[in-house]
């Protein structure tokens, strides 16, 4: 019995191995260390400088958006290092948001909006780095991958909630985890490097969750001490972030099963993946059910087919697709959010995008992945990529840019400051309100912090 058990379990690997965890091609990039490095430091900054003109560099600059003040940059300002890093918000962790606050708690008050909102771009430039390194061992053309990049890093339905701000960068994390339990590094470094991706993020996102069978998976896999340290870090942040969730007094909503979650689905996602939010968006405003059905079932058609030709890839594209629909259905329905986001007839808006990214990249992954088993073989067809390419850059393209009427620099962050330490002084109070974007949102700010940058009135 156990001679038969060990075996279906050797087999098993030997798919697995085949299947899913195929190490990373080797070779092809710069020979030289710094070479390497100047690379990556380009792409950085090339990846946070686009983020910034998706929001306008100078308002995404100076503004703190929504929760990043008000919570993290309160928190950080009010309570020790570990405790505040050790808080939840939204009922789980929020370790990557959290330390993020505390960046711009370290800096002048005037400079917070700078460091923080810098720091967010450049976590998600990270992820996208993360990406391409992830998934070079599934899509080997460099430029379908270096597109999955830029999908992930200026991802199409995002909208300006989660561009240019710390609160949400845990979604693109959450992509990047993805890819680093398929990741095979070469490298203990490497391994090194994606376990604390894995971790960190896993203590600051419950999305993780999703992710539990391709971890299981991963673990039966597991052929050396590299492997070993992936499935660690995400077995010790999954460890850690479900007792947390569980145990939270917070209530921030009633899940709520409703029909409009399928809508939503179609309309955020499957619309999302094909056209990006603002053209897939003004499509349905204009074109309504009789478009999206009919973009649904070419969908499906495309990702049947590709199925069906595929030689590999297709546990792979399988488990995307899967998740994709679980993560979202799943979030929105804990959240209550099923008629809240849904689009009305003639209507369309960005509130949310943050529930589709992983769900709409999860599904842009499995297709690519299906195309580059296409490809392979004496005659391959490269004309399903190129179409599939170009309908993906126009979709980058004209959801670039997010910034609305509002802006985001309304008020001015350091006229703020300056009205809030002359309120401390006139007023005698301990913590002074800081008026932050969207308009009606504060931070409350200390008054012996505010009063030590402002010590004199602001002239008028």
């Amino acid at each position: 019995m156990r001679s038969r058990a060990g075996t279906a379990v050797g087999r098993l690997r030997e798919e697995l191995d085949r299947s899913l965890f195929l190490p990373s091609p080797g070779g092809g990039g710069p020979t030289r260390a710094w070479e390497g490095i100047a690379v990556v430091a380009a792409f950085l900054l090339l990846a946070s400088a686009l983020q910034l003109f998706r929001a306008g560099p100078s308002e995404s600059l100076h503004s703190l958006w929504a929760e990043d003040g008000p919570i993290f940059l309160h928190g950080a300002l009010t309570h020790g290092f570990f405790d505040d890093v050790a808080s939840t918000y939204a009922e789980y962790l929020v370790v990557v948001p959290r330390l993020i606050g505390e960046i711009g708690a370290a800096v002048p008050l005037h400079a917070a909006p700078e460091v923080m909102n810098l720091s967010g771009v450049f976590v998600i430039s990270l992820a996208g780095l993360a990406v391409w390194f992830g998934s070079a061992g599934h899509i080997h053309r460099p430029y379908l991958r270096a597109l999955l990049v830029a999908l992930t890093v200026l991802c199409p339905v995002s909208g300006l909630e989660a561009v240019v701000s710390g609160t949400y960068v845990a979604w693109y994390l959450s992509f990047a985890v993805f890819w680093m339990l398929l990741w095979r590094p070469a490298t203990t470094w490497g391994a090194c490097l994606a376990a604390l991706l894995v971790l960190l993020t896993g203590l600051s996102s419950p999305t993780i969750f999703f992710f539990v069978p391709l971890a299981a998976l991963r673990a039966i896999a597991i052929r050396d001490r590299r492997d070993a340290l992936v499935v660690g870090a995400f077995a010790i942040a999954f460890l850690v972030q479900v007792p947390v969730t569980a145990q939270s007094k917070e209530e921030i909503a009633n899940p709520t099963w409703t029909h409009d979650l399928w809508t939503t689905f179609l309309q955020r996602v499957v619309d999302g993946s094909v056209f990006g939010l603002e053209l897939g968006g003004s499509l349905w405003e204009h074109l309504g059910w009789p478009f999206l059905i009919a973009l649904a079932i070419g969908l499906l058609a495309y990702l049947a087919v590709l199925l069906a030709r595929a030689t590999s890839g297709r546990l792979l594209a399988a488990l995307a697709i899967a998740t994709a629909v679980v993560m979202f259905i799943v979030s929105l329905y804990q959240r209550g959010l099923g008629t809240t986001m849904v689009w009305g007839e003639g209507i369309h808006n960005g509130l949310g995008g943050r529930y589709s990214i992983v769900p709409v990249l999860l599904l842009i992954s499995a297709a690519f992945v299906l195309l580059e088993s296409r490809g392979r073989g004496s005659s391959p067809l490269l004309w399903p990529i190129a179409a599939t390419a170009l309908v993906l850059l126009v979709a980058l393209a004209t959801s670039f840019d997010v910034k609305t009427g509002l802006g985001r620099s309304m008020p001015p962050w350091d006229l703020s400051l300056q009205a809030a330490a002359a309120g401390c002084r006139a007023e005698g109070l301990t913590e002074a309100p800081v008026e932050v974007t969207p308009p009606g949102s504060t931070v409350a700010i200390p008054c012996d912090r505010l009063e030590s940058e402002y010590a004199e009135a602001p002239s008028r």
